[in-house]
């Protein structure tokens, strides 16, 4: 079973993604020993990178927003082109100025009446 855990952990971060600042965070996806990917994101819900070793995209970036959600932050926004495709399949849309966003509330709320989450 493949598990995601959110590192704040400044050293774990840095290992991974190079001059965090302050505000960065890293959904880990893993199963056992083997990384499957992870995501790094703001806590003020800009996702900036994904690394998807497995065909984990969806599930960082779930991971990823979950958190966001939980400590109140509304909208997530990305800027990095390359993470563009995948977020298009999840229901981001293009924003005012550049990038894509998408509200976190809508994101996790279930598709008409077919009982599943996007």
């Amino acid at each position: 079973m493949i598990k995601v855990v959110i590192f704040d952990n400044k050293r774990v971060i840095e290992s991974v993604y190079p001059n965090p600042g302050d505000d960065v965070r890293i959904a880990w996806a893993q199963e056992g020993p083997d990384c499957k990917g992870w995501c790094a994101f703001t806590e003020g819900g800009e996702l900036l990178l994904a690394v998807d070793k497995d065909d984990v995209f969806e599930l960082l970036i779930r991971a990823a927003l979950n958190h966001l959600d939980l400590v109140g932050v509304e909208t997530g926004v990305c800027k990095n082109k390359a993470m563009f495709p995948g977020l298009y399949t999840l229901g981001f849309r293009d924003a005012p100025g550049g990038g894509l966003t998408v509200n976190i509330k809508e994101f996790f709320k279930p598709c008409g009446g077919c009982g599943h989450s996007r």
